[in-house]
């Protein structure tokens, strides 16, 4: 996951002078009001300074201080962060719910925790703040936007594009030997490929042995075809670029059994053979560095990974990434194209915390078009861009690349939220750990999908049916069908 990206050494200098020129940005109206209203809220309850705590995602702990640190001379409010692993921040929040203690004010995480943090009280809807402050999340597309609201209410506030995105290698695409021979075996030059099925097709062609000569270069160690996440506790946040519709009917009713979800079963398996033998034990601590060693051909990734393949002082395909849209897959006879949001930031506010008015302020001007710009051109961040403002900030582009910019905006409009319906972790592991039985030759893919099934309706019936039912029609009849929020 993408918050396990702490553990990559991602070597960025840091450049002041960038970091000035954003500074230097005219400050926004949205901005403007969240810091104007924290100043009279203090003064109307007589609170001269004040300090409020933020359990945070810990892949954000080398910026976040900066943007604390300005809050604070603005309003007088210091806002301390506690970083925690992803794994850990859901149980956290759960135990806050019992507790009821108030020692966090904000909760820093991924969207999909909030039906779960909703469904056991521990949030607060946002929307009587948001009247007030006036938030804007114009220029977000759809995919990204509903992910703040949960049964019509808005609890949690994006920060982050995290939609997958594919990259392959530039240098070898664009080799004339290569270009040749693939346009005579395929009718078309290598380049983006259109469809799932194009991306494994790519992979097989590509993938070579240790010790191969192929299109005038010596292969000293294997070019793998493919990469993506294929372990247990990754694979759920990249299967729906497989499957092109919604995992449930209106009835809640598992659609996984189908035609169509035999099929993505077996494709999101299918190109694992040309991934690295041991591909099924890697996180991004992993694939992150191998990326970067140019032993792959091509990557399904977190789009921080071009970055990182840009910027990291080892890395050799610096300038040799090509950074394309997730690829179509087939949904009942039509191509339909789902970038999965496949982690993302966003920030609640603790129901139990002693001025929740006060938190929501922060996290206002903190996700603001201006300062979110800041954060999203941080050189220590992992704010990925999400928002139209980011294609014209200079120090947005200079960071990621024109090229990445532009097409992981495009990819944005495809964007899918994971499962946004209480019980998800649960309905996760049942599909992560029959994917992986599939992969490792255990059952075949109509049995695992019969699997799933079953596991998920027992999910559903232990929640209750009447309760997921009214949860994932909210999505739908709201409007969400399009940003397919009911979808993993």
């Amino acid at each position: 996951m993408k918050s396990s990206r702490m553990m990559v050494s991602v070597l960025v200098p840091l450049v002041s002078a960038g970091l000035a020129a954003a500074s230097a940005q005219a400050a926004d109206p949205v901005a403007d009001r969240a810091v104007e209203l924290a100043r009279a809220y203090m003064k109307a309850k007589k609170i001269d300074k004040l300090e409020q705590n933020m359990l945070l995602n810990s892949l954000y702990r080398n910026a976040i201080g900066d943007f604390a640190d300005r809050w604070e001379k603005l309003t007088n409010i210091k806002v301390v962060s506690s970083p925690l692993g992803y794994t850990d921040i859901p149980s956290k929040i759960m135990a806050e719910a019992v507790a009821k203690t108030g020692s966090f004010d904000i909760f820093n995480d991924f969207p999909y925790t909030m039906p779960d943090a909703v469904g056991a009280g521990v949030v607060v809807p946002l929307d009587e703040y948001a009247k007030k402050g006036k938030p804007d999340f114009s220029g977000v597309a759809p995919g990204l936007r509903y992910q703040q609201y949960y049964q019509g209410k808005l609890y949690n506030i994006v920060l982050d594009g995290d939609h997958l995105i594919l990259a392959l290698r530039k240098d070898i695409v664009e080799n004339p030997e290569v270009i040749k021979e693939y346009q005579a075996k395929f009718g078309k030059k290598p380049g983006c490929p259109a469809t799932i099925d194009e991306w494994e097709q790519m992979a097989a062609y590509f993938h070579t042995k240790e010790g191969e000569t192929r299109w005038g270069m010596k292969f000293d160690k294997p070019l793998y075809g493919a990469m993506g996440y294929r372990s247990v506790n990754f694979s759920y946040r990249h299967f729906p670029a497989y499957f092109g519709g919604l995992l449930f009917d209106k009835d809640m009713k598992p659609q996984i059994a189908t035609k169509e979800g035999v099929e993505a079963i077996t494709k999101f398996t299918s190109i694992v053979k040309y991934m690295p033998p041991d591909i099924q034990g890697w996180g991004t601590p992993q694939i992150y560095p191998f990326w970067g060693s140019g032993q792959a051909f091509s990557v399904m990734s977190f789009p921080s990974i071009v970055g990182y393949g840009n910027s990291n002082e080892k890395s050799v395909v610096k300038g040799k990434q090509l950074s394309c849209l997730i690829p179509q897959t087939t949904w009942k006879g039509k191509l339909v194209r789902r970038a999965p949001q496949a982690a993302g930031t966003g920030y609640m506010v603790n129901k139990y915390s002693k001025h929740p008015e006060l938190a929501y302020y922060f996290v206002q001007w903190l996700t603001s078009p201006s300062v979110g710009d800041e954060a999203i051109a941080h050189p220590k961040g992992f704010w990925d861009p999400f928002r139209k403002s980011n294609t014209t900030n200079e120090a947005i582009l200079k960071r990621f690349g024109e090229d990445f910019v532009k097409v992981t905006m495009e990819n944005s409009n495809h964007a899918v939220s994971l499962l946004l319906i209480e019980g998800n972790y649960e309905y996760f592991k049942i599909l992560d750990n029959n994917l992986a039985d599939v992969m490792n030759g255990n059952v075949k893919p109509d049995e695992a999908a019969k699997r799933i099934e079953t596991g998920w309706n027992r999910v559903t019936e232990d929640i209750g049916r009447k309760r997921q039912i009214e949860s994932g029609r909210w999505g739908v009849e709201t409007g969400l069908t399009g940003a397919r929020l009911m979808e993993m």
